[in-house]
């Protein structure tokens, strides 16, 4: 399965750079792998990634929120490490748009498993009293994982089952 393959990766990178905290520090993971990071605003793209022989640069769109910019940074890291043939991305902002390519979808994955690891996020949610969801304790768990509401209930639906052994 490819969630599982995709959550593994993430795992062994989180691993390897001792990572046993939230936030997780998404720019120091990037710079590990000798990616260059440039912000500028944009009304056309939410991140880009361009692959060069010495390594890669990850542009960022500064005027996103940034929970944003720190997904986009995952999302680019995820396109780095499991896309290795093709040599740029460029996610556009066309909120248009709902049908996302299996790459794109597998970059999403990389970034909710890198910024929002399950082994802590189940730990969290097992801390929750009563273990009922609200939408202040979804803000809070965005909040300490430096990530979106959204993200974090999209990550907590994916994992449900998961989370629930």
């Amino acid at each position: 399965m490819i969630l599982e393959n995709i959550e593994s990766r993430a795992e062994k990178i989180l691993t390897e750079y001792r990572v046993e905290s939230v936030p997780v520090p998404v720019e120091k993971i990037l710079e590990k792998f000798n990616i260059q990071i440039a912000k500028a605003p944009s009304k056309d793209f939410s991140g880009m990634l361009i692959r060069k022989s010495d390594g890669a640069m990850v542009g960022i769109n500064s005027s996103e929120p940034k929970t944003r910019q720190r997904f986009s940074l995952g999302h680019e890291l995820g396109h780095f490490l499991l896309h290795e043939s093709k040599d740029t991305f460029v996610d556009h902002r066309d909120t248009n748009s709902t049908v996302r390519t299996p790459r794109e979808q597998e970059a999403d994955m990389f970034a909710a498993a890198l910024l929002m690891p399950r082994n802590l996020l189940k730990k969290d949610i097992k801390e929750i009293p009563g273990g009922t969801f609200t939408e202040e304790k979804v803000r809070l768990l965005a909040e300490k994982y430096g990530v979106s509401e959204p993200a974090m209930k999209f990550r907590i639906l994916n994992l449900f089952h998961w989370l629930m052994k």
